[in-house]
C-alpha cells in the first residue's frame, strides 16, 4: 500500500470516528448536561435548577399534541434546556439558529426560558414556550410514526403541509371559525407591515408569519376538508391551488360573518 493511499485511509478512519462521536453525543445528551429531571412521560436535562413551572409546561405542550394522529403515547421525550450546557450550541452550529429544534426524540431549546411568563425569547422576539415546545414534539411524533425515510428532510414533503401540521397541532382552537379569525389576522398583518418575518398573536407572543400561512392552509384541509394528515401528505394539490381553495373558501365566510 502506497503512503498515499495509508493516509487517505487514516484520513477516512478520523472522520469517520468524528461523525460517530458526534452522532453519539446527539444521541446522548446527559454527557453535556449536569443534571437530569424524569417525569413519567418525559426526561429533562438541564445544568441549573430547573423551575417547576416549566415542568407543568412541557406537560401542557404533551397534553396538545396528544389528541392528535400522529401521537404515540409509548414514546418517551428528551428535552434539552439551553441554561448552560454545550448541547444547544452543539445543535446550534450544526443546524442553524433558531427558537428550537427536534430530531428523533428529543427536543433541544434555545434562546431564554420563562415558564412562568410563559415565553422562550431569542433575539428579542417572545415565542409562546409551550406552543414552540408542542412544535417540536409533534416533530418527535412524526418522525416515530414515519420513520427516519418517509420524514423530512429525505421525504422532501412540502414545507407546508410539514411545517402547517406541527403548528396545528400546537396551536388551539381547530373549528373554522378560529380559521376564519386566523386569516384575517394574517391578511390585515399582510396588509399594515407587509415587510416583516413576524405575526404577533393575541397572547402577545410572536411568530413566524409564514408558519403561520402554513397553520392555516394546513387547518383547512384538516378541519374544513376533512382530510388526516397522512392523506395531507398523499394528496398531490399544489400549494399554489391550496391557496386559492383557502381564498375561495375565505370569502364567502367572510361576508356571512359580516352580515350577522
Amino acid at each position: 500500500m502506497t503512503t498515499r493511499k495509508k493516509w487517505l485511509l487514516s484520513v477516512l478512519a478520523t472522520m469517520g470516528f468524528l461523525l460517530l462521536a458526534l452522532v453519539a453525543l446527539l444521541l446522548n445528551p446527559r454527557v453535556l448536561y449536569a443534571q437530569c429531571t424524569t417525569t413519567h412521560r418525559l426526561t429533562i436535562y438541564h445544568n441549573q435548577p430547573m423551575d417547576p413551572v416549566l415542568v407543568q409546561r412541557l406537560e401542557q405542550a404533551r397534553a396538545l399534541v396528544q389528541p392528535n394522529e400522529v401521537f404515540a403515547e409509548a414514546l418517551r421525550l428528551e428535552v434539552c434546556l439551553n441554561d448552560g450546557s454545550w448541547y444547544p450550541r452543539l445543535v446550534q452550529a450544526i443546524w442553524s439558529p433558531a427558537f428550537a429544534w427536534s430530531f428523533y426524540n428529543k427536543v433541544v431549546l434555545n434562546g431564554e426560558a420563562d415558564a412562568r411568563a410563559d415565553r422562550l425569547t431569542f433575539r428579542t422576539y417572545a415565542w409562546n414556550l409551550t406552543s414552540l415546545v408542542a412544535h417540536e414534539m409533534t416533530h418527535c411524533y412524526q418522525f416515530h410514526r414515519f420513520g427516519l425515510w418517509h420524514s423530512n428532510p429525505l421525504a422532501r414533503y412540502p414545507t407546508w403541509k410539514w411545517e402547517g401540521y406541527a403548528e396545528y397541532a400546537a396551536r388551539r382552537p381547530r373549528e373554522p371559525q378560529s380559521l376564519h379569525q386566523r386569516m384575517a389576522r394574517l391578511q390585515l398583518a399582510a396588509q399594515a407591515e407587509p415587510d416583516r418575518w413576524d405575526l404577533q398573536l393575541a397572547d402577545s407572543s410572536c411568530t413566524s408569519r409564514e408558519y403561520f400561512s402554513y397553520l392555516v392552509l394546513t387547518q383547512y384541509y384538516l378541519d374544513v376538508k376533512h382530510l388526516t394528515f397522512e392523506q395531507l401528505l398523499r394528496d398531490t394539490t399544489s400549494a399554489q391551488t391550496a391557496r386559492r381553495q383557502l381564498q375561495a373558501w375565505y370569502q364567502p365566510e367572510k361576508m356571512t360573518a359580516k352580515s350577522e
